[in-house]
């Protein structure tokens, strides 16, 4: 798998990152890969997955944030997605736990002290497993009526959360991967 942690630049996620082979078409990287990187998130009505979101009218944005982009090219599973994207959320849960935050997540997303801090969504195109995790590093933009918290308002610095929690996201769906591929069938 292949890991690129954008600092040099801010890139504004629109919703369109979710498409497959995205990595591919922007940065030349083919195959498995996490993309992170910064900027302001305002997704578009019509890139927008979560079809409760879009009958519900939502607007998902924020001015700052840190993306992960994942692409898996394993059997395209919506469950199978929906359950990694769980398993990373988690596992930036047990990452801010480490930073002395008292993270906890509720389904797909993460809270601190009841304060939203990530959007989320996991979906499959025909050849692969698409995840978008988003974390506020600031407040500003967010749609009224989201209680929101940023990592700053944490005092993480977020430049190097993004290193350390790509690295863990990267171990994570290494060790999935690998302990799949350890175990025999059963007849």
């Amino acid at each position: 798998m292949e890991l690129l942690i954008i600092k040099e630049r801010r890139i504004d996620y629109d919703g369109s990152a979710i498409r497959s082979h995205w990595a591919y078409r922007n940065f030349g990287i083919l195959g498995d890969s996490l993309v992170v990187f910064r900027g302001k998130c305002n997704v578009k009505v019509e890139e927008m997955v979560d079809i409760e979101d879009l009958r519900l009218r939502k607007e998902i944005k924020g001015d700052d944030m840190v993306h992960y982009i994942l692409e898996l090219f394993w059997h395209p599973d919506i469950l199978l997605a929906s359950s990694l994207q769980k398993l990373l959320i988690a596992r930036l849960v047990e990452l801010l736990w480490n930073y002395g935050i008292e993270a906890s997540r509720r389904g797909d997303d993460i809270y601190v002290n009841g304060r939203k801090l990530s959007i989320s969504i996991a979906t499959v195109s025909p050849v692969s497993i698409k995840i978008h995790i988003g974390l506020n590093v600031k407040t500003v933009g967010v749609p009224p009526g989201v209680d929101a918290i940023g990592l700053e308002e944490l005092g993480i610095d977020p430049t190097e959360f993004m290193e350390r929690s790509a690295k863990a996201l990267v171990e994570e769906i290494e060790k999935v991967r690998k302990d799949s591929l350890k175990v025999r069938w059963v007849t």
